[in-house]
């Protein structure tokens, strides 16, 4: 019950920078989606479209699996993938590289031309300046070492947007925008009809149904984790303790009381253990 609660509580309290709130806002309002989107890159889209809903990909059963907040394309065969990224962790880079080779092979089908690859945009709204230049949008896109002027021209591009920019480099706009999900801020007509987006979100029982489960989900996961983390301590006790006793010259029976285990284990750990000392 307490976890419950705990996560109504979180419910209630979520802006747009939580996950679940900033990709369904997303997917109910695709006007405000796009939107978004030109504000950002600059560009007209006449049409937008989800080919899938909480967008998942994996690439082979032995890889790591992504989950996008949200994931459209358009008329153009343009793909954008938008994430709002709460953590400022060491490895954002090459996540990002990540979810550009796992986005890239879900969408060419076995067989396609490599020419069949849309321009492609990976879009991370952080509440931090990654880089600490004072920016509020970043942009990467592959150049020559030796002359900067040459690009790669793979259609495959990483921005980084920073509320906490200072510097005059977006539009008053876009700049909103940031304010929006750095302090919750309305003061024109698309933040206005943002806040009312994201309100119509959480009045939505489905949306927190959906978020209820999910959390609910993760909250089981993270319990199974520790539940597995105490375990595997407890075995790794009991793998010393057996190996101190059989130095001790301790009769088996004693082992086996102490450990709970049976002889068979107790002589296959022994034998595993022996087997890495020699390595």
């Amino acid at each position: 019950m307490k976890d419950k609660y705990e996560i109504e509580q979180k419910w209630r309290n979520a802006t747009i920078q939580n996950n679940f709130i900033f990709g369904k806002t997303m997917e109910m309002h695709p006007k405000i989606c796009r939107k978004l989107i030109e504000l950002i890159l600059k560009i007209s889209i006449n049409k937008i479209h989800y080919p899938e809903r909480e967008k998942v990909i994996e690439s082979r059963t032995d890889s790591k699996g992504i989950r996008l907040d949200v994931y459209i394309e358009d008329e153009k065969n343009r793909s954008f993938d938008v994430e709002m990224q709460i953590s400022n962790s060491d490895n954002i880079p090459k996540r990002m590289r990540y979810y550009q080779g796992l986005i890239d092979g879900d969408k060419l089908k076995r067989g396609q031309h490599y020419s069949a690859l849309g321009e492609s945009y990976i879009i991370f709204i952080c509440p931090f300046d990654r880089f600490k230049c004072g920016r509020h949008i970043y942009t990467f896109r592959e150049r020559c070492d030796e002359d900067t002027s040459l690009t790669l021209n793979d259609g495959a591009v990483k921005i980084f947007l920073s509320t906490k920019g200072i510097l005059n480099d977006i539009s008053e706009e876009l700049k909103n925008f940031l304010n929006y999900v750095d302090r919750n801020v309305v003061v024109d007509k698309f933040t206005r009809d943002l806040d009312i987006a994201v309100e119509s979100v959480k009045r939505n029982e489905k949306a927190r149904l959906e978020f209820m489960t999910f959390e609910m989900y993760m909250k089981e996961r993270e319990m199974e984790g520790e539940e597995r983390g105490r375990n595997e301590g407890r075995e790794e006790g009991y793998i010393q303790m057996v190996k101190n006793l059989f130095l001790a010259n301790t009769p088996m029976e004693y082992i086996i009381k102490a450990t709970g285990w049976s002889e068979e284990k107790i002589l296959q750990v022994l034998k595993n253990e022996n087997e890495q000392d020699k390595i």
